[in-house]
């Protein structure tokens, strides 16, 4: 029987730089195949050239789906041959419903009037959502008011449409970046009900505890070149990191803060948005983890801190200065320095470049008689660069050309350059590879080290196990229990934030 896909000799070459380098890779029949590798390692490159969106090099670069040949670089005969992507942004039309967004793909259904059929529509769209495994989805509701998961079920339906006649491949790029966890699970399931109808997958994921609990078999990708192919049930989490970034990474938790003197931060009655009351305080050189599900609290309190999101009470103090309502300027100059969770939103400006990303935070630094000195702003570029080991054709290359590990640390060297007091960063390491995860936690570390006062916001319990010295557990907009030195575990985050919920064991 035929592979799903076969590709052999792929190449891609940008501006002089080599993103793929005479890749190969198969996909059989049924499978759950994965494709990892660190940003910048050509996966997004290989499913742009399925999807059509670049063209390979000229050469020997051939593919076959399902034994049939593929014309690669060529969107619509991917559709054609029955290839399916579901991508990072899902590409769902945020005002439409689930109904009128499968129906952009499937096309509507019309009466010899040419009136659409919408019962009919609703009733085909709800037996797509059933079969993966959703039933209580409101199918009339925007989709963007619908949580991710929800939204990400969508986009698979609608890549799954017409699969019996003909679809031989769905690709999920990334599908669960930007999902908490109660959600990945649930997309978890889903992908278990395709593997069970024998449909073939190719999933691409940074996350390697995905690639442990879905996947048949996984390639690796690193520099361009396939460095292995391999069963999954012949790895561990820890050879697999070496294939990917080429090394051994050494594991390292965080030892316990010496902790003295009067906190550099202090939080009183904090009250907004998801956050219900909430009190804190925070030493130089400590960094203190917030933990717990999405609508606890943990993915609003920094934005309160930082002056991004409006506080309805409460009182912040940095360094014995109150830091005002709403006023994100002032904390700024107070010594807070915040790094967002959403990068291309709210962490980067998308017509900017390397050099203007990374020095935005303080223009005025290199104004001199007037005038922007821009040999003294290339020369901190430079510097920030190579401190950060950022990996980029030039400082005046687009952001958005870098891989999202490189981005996020302009983002971070667009924090450090302001040596600030505080740093708040929420999901530090969201939607980045393995290696590039390791160097930004070395970042706040080192960070910590000269005094800095952190606070982290992360899903991720293993990154707060690593990094924090305490970690508070919200629940409910409240802060339930901290953990503090061996109490912390990504086990006993875990069971905190879900027993008191009433989800646990």
């Amino acid at each position: 029987m035929a592979d799903a896909l076969q590709i052999e000799h792929l190449s891609k070459t940008f501006a002089g730089q080599v993103a793929l380098d005479d890749v190969s890779l198969e996909v059989a029949p049924g499978e759950v195949h994965a494709l990892v590798g660190q940003n910048g390692s050509g996966k997004s490159t290989l499913i742009k050239i399925l999807a059509g969106y670049h063209q390979p090099d000229p050469g020997p670069a051939r593919a076959w789906i399902s034994g049939t040949p593929l014309t690669l670089g060529d969107g619509a005969a991917a559709a054609a041959a029955g290839v399916r992507f579901v991508h990072q942004d899902l590409g769902l039309v945020g005002m439409l419903n689930a109904v009128e967004n499968i129906a952009l793909t499937a096309g509507y259904r019309t009466s010899f009037g040419g009136r659409i059929r919408w019962q009919h529509e609703a009733a085909s769209t709800r037996a797509a959502l059933a079969a993966l495994g959703i039933g209580d989805l409101d199918i009339k509701a925007p989709v963007a008011s619908l949580p991710p998961s929800q939204r990400t079920t969508i986009a698979v339906a609608r890549a799954l449409v017409g699969w019996e006649q003909g679809a031989s491949l769905l690709i999920l790029d990334e599908p669960t970046a930007t999902l908490p966890g109660d959600d990945v699970r649930r997309l978890f399931e889903v992908v278990h009900r395709l593997k069970d109808r024998g449909v073939s997958i190719l999933y691409v994921s940074h996350h390697l505890d995905e690639v442990f609990e879905l996947a048949d078999r996984v390639t690796v990708l690193r520099d361009g070149v396939r460095a292995a192919t391999h069963p999954v049930s012949d790895l561990n989490h820890d050879a697999l990191v070496e294939l990917i970034v080429g090394h051994r990474i050494e594991s390292a938790t965080s030892t316990e803060a010496v902790v003295g003197g009067r906190p550099l931060l202090t939080v009183r009655g904090l009250r907004g948005a998801t956050v219900h009351g909430l009190d804190l305080d925070v030493y130089p050189g400590e960094v203190v983890g917030l933990a717990g599900i999405t609508g606890s609290g943990r993915e609003h309190v920094l934005g309160l801190i930082a002056g991004q999101t409006p506080r309805d009470d409460g009182d912040v103090m940095l360094d014995g200065t109150a830091i005002a309502n709403y006023r994100p300027r002032q904390a700024m100059g107070a010594g807070i320095a915040f790094v967002p969770a959403e990068r291309a939103l709210r962490g980067t400006f998308a017509a900017m470049n390397v050099r203007e990303n990374l020095t935005v935070t303080d223009v005025a630094r290199h104004v001199k008689g007037f005038r922007l000195s821009r040999k003294a702003e290339l020369e901190e570029t430079h510097q920030w660069i190579s401190r950060l080991s950022v990996k980029t054709a030039s400082t005046e290359s687009p952001i958005g050309s870098l891989s999202g590990g490189n981005q996020q640390k302009v983002m971070f060297g667009k924090a450090l350059r302001l040596s600030p007091k505080l740093l708040l960063l929420d999901e530090p390491a969201q939607g980045i590879d393995v290696g590039a995860k390791d160097q930004i936690h070395t970042l706040i570390e080192r960070a910590a080290a000269d005094g800095v006062a952190t606070i982290v916001a992360s899903t991720d319990t293993d990154e707060l196990v690593r990094l924090c010295h305490r970690v508070v557990v919200l629940v409910s907009g409240r802060a339930v229990t901290t953990l503090t030195g061996s109490e912390i575990s990504a086990e006993r985050i875990e069971h905190t934030q879900l027993q008191t919920t009433g989800r646990g064991a």
